[in-house]
């Protein structure tokens, strides 16, 4: 009996020194609290966005308050891939489908503009800024017209151009963002059969959703 009770008194002591033995084993360390592992970070690693507004011709004939072309709604389309907070690059559309005549009322161009771009982007708090800067191709049609009792055929070009501009936007609505976007858009030569404009000049205001695509950084 006095063996028996012995053991077990050996043993109710023996446990807890078990229990740390491997902490003071040499060579071996004691395997991290999952508390204490870093957490998966987000960053937000492109976006796309749409924007719809006014295109407004200014400068020269083609933006001429008698004898040129009227403002013509517009949208955009684009996406970026974000290089690091401050940097992206990406590719946008603009499409302008109504800059009347101011003389000739059958007289309409439409624009459709294909361009690469940068973008610097400013956060401050909840709110981000950006510049943009662009360059690519545009390409206008003119549909055919009557004016003065004379029929015209269609016509139609292609240009290179830039735009420059920038924007605000705001936290808007399950993880979108919508803001203002400023962008002045420059042809260098927009000339048809029917019509001679040489450059042409539009400033577009456009009310801009982004949308962001996010990724877990590793």
């Amino acid at each position: 009996m006095r063996l028996l009770v012995s053991v077990l008194f050996l043993a109710v002591f023996a446990l807890p020194a078990a229990a740390q033995a491997p902490e003071e084993l040499p060579g071996m360390a004691a395997l991290p609290d999952l508390g204490d592992l870093p957490e998966p970070t987000r960053y937000l690693a492109g976006y796309v966005s749409a924007g719809g507004g006014w295109s407004v011709p200014f400068g020269g004939h083609w933006g001429d308050r008698t004898s040129g072309f009227k403002p013509s709604q517009a949208f955009s389309l684009s996406a970026a891939r974000r290089v690091d907070e401050l940097l992206g690059y990406g590719l946008e559309t603009t499409y302008a489908w109504n800059h009347v005549n101011r003389d000739v009322s059958d007289l309409k161009v439409k624009i459709f503009a294909l361009t690469p771009f940068i973008r610097l982007s400013f956060p401050e708090g909840d709110t981000v800024y950006y510049g943009v800067l662009g360059a690519g191709l545009y390409q206008w049609n003119q549909p055919s017209f009557t004016a003065a009792g004379t029929r015209y055929s269609s016509d139609s070009g292609s240009s290179g151009g830039i735009n420059l501009g920038a924007g605000v936007s705001y936290p808007f609505w399950f993880g979108t963002r919508l803001g203002l976007d400023l962008r002045w858009h420059h042809i260098f030569n927009m000339k048809g059969s029917n019509f001679s404009l040489d450059t042409a000049d539009n400033f577009n205001v456009m009310l801009a959703l982004h949308y962001g695509v996010w990724k877990d950084r590793k």
